[in-house]
């Protein structure tokens, strides 16, 4: 296949599956270029659009001005640049309201840092022309934002606007830190390097690699590279990738799930490539299986709540110890939002994002909303009161 360059979103497009890398980067047809255009329109790039405009608001703002003068840091200046932007690339309301809240937080948490800005959207190569790393292989991106730390060190900050956060773990293998960091290596080779994703819903990862490390990735991205040239027939792999791939109604794999009825149970969380006959009898026995197993949890579990305890008895005698366990029926309590308080308090945009309101799902947007909003939240919710079965091994049994 023809790859004219290496960037993080082509790399793990080819690594969920060939063909769809084939597919968006050197469609075969036209049927395939259609596809690809019309999964270009507006309202499936709502998103990647926010993200962009986002991106464009916070690199203006950090660009040095051309007198040299360092820009006095101010929100509404910020959010005027935002608005600029929105008024090139539209997006709909939720997510305009959703961009102002996240620049706004971005603002009180970051905004005010004293920074030396090197580079405001540094690119390294082009399409045409991508950088070519010391081993030969093309690459070609933008750097957000370079920063002088000290006289030793370069930081290389990238914005996300994504939804889900960035643990260390995945900051210290993450693939575009490492093509980055490569190229970095290379523009300064005598300075300690850093790489952060300041993620704009959360707060900021960093990550620092060793040269030993960053050398080491080049020779591994450089096997991806000669990989990726190699492959003459792309095939296609069903896994959690499809779910947002354009080109699965022309894929015949997806086609054939979509066919047999299986679409659905095939699209999951782990990746599955295997014969779809023998795939589809194994996903009948474990859900054969799993009937049978809750059936006989749920017959063991209400014999001992019914026939060990007396569900009115204080909590001190709702315990049961046998050889090997020990069993207990505790008093506890969940925490309980309610839609109709949580919805006068939080931000229509943050508010539609709550699929549910269960206590992760709440929790893991109020780092968006202010520090005075996010109590407020946390006030409106009341405890409610359950009795849960444990049961444990006891560490004297045999």
């Amino acid at each position: 296949m023809k790859v004219p360059y290496l960037s993080a979103s082509r790399l793990k497009t080819a690594q969920d599956c060939q063909l769809a890398y084939g597919l968006r980067y050197d469609p075969p047809n036209e049927e395939a270029v259609q596809v690809k255009w019309a999964n270009e329109h507006r309202d499936n790039l709502q998103p990647a659009r926010l993200g962009g405009n986002i991106h464009n608001a916070l690199e203006e703002w950090r660009r040095p001005q051309p007198s040299g003068k360092v820009r006095r840091p101010r929100l509404d200046k910020l959010l005027e640049l935002y608005d600029i932007e929105c008024g090139k690339q539209e997006i709909d309301f939720d997510l305009y309201q959703d961009g102002k809240v996240m620049l706004t937080r971005w603002f009180q948490k970051r905004g005010t840092a004293k920074i030396d800005v090197l580079h405001v959207e540094q690119q390294f190569g082009s399409h045409k022309a991508p950088h070519i790393l010391s081993n030969g292989v093309p690459v070609f991106g933008f750097i957000d934002l370079t920063l002088a730390v000290g006289d030793d060190v370069i930081e290389l900050v990238d914005y996300k606007t994504q939804r889900a956060p960035i643990t260390q773990a995945e900051a210290d293998s993450n693939i575009q830190a490492g093509i980055y960091l490569a190229v970095a290596s290379e523009i300064w080779p005598d300075k300690e390097l850093r790489f952060t994703f300041d993620l704009t819903r959360y707060g900021t990862v960093t990550t620092v690699w060793p040269q030993s490390k960053i050398d080491s990735f080049k020779d591994w991205l450089l096997t991806k590279w000669e990989w990726i040239q190699s492959i003459e027939e792309p095939r296609a792999t069903i896994g959690p990738a499809c779910k947002w791939c354009a080109f699965h109604e022309i894929c015949p794999k997806a086609q054939k799930l979509v066919q047999s009825g299986s679409w659905d149970l095939i699209v999951n969380e782990n990746p599955i490539d295997q014969d779809e006959d023998d795939m589809l009898d194994q996903l009948q026995a474990i859900k054969a299986a799993k009937a049978i197993l809750d059936k006989k949890k749920k017959q063991i579990e209400d014999h001992i709540k019914n026939e060990w305890f007396d569900q009115y008895a204080p909590p001190e005698e709702r315990v049961r110890i046998t050889e090997r366990y020990a069993v207990k029926w505790q008093d506890r309590s969940n925490k309980v939002y309610h839609k109709h308080l949580v919805q006068k308090i939080v931000p229509p945009a943050v508010f539609g994002q709550m699929s549910t309101l269960s206590k992760g799902n709440v929790e893991r947007l109020l780092p968006v909303l202010p520090e005075e909003v996010q109590q407020e939240v946390r006030d409106s919710a009341t405890m409610k009161p359950f009795k849960a079965l444990t049961i444990r091994r006891r560490q004297d049994a045999n």
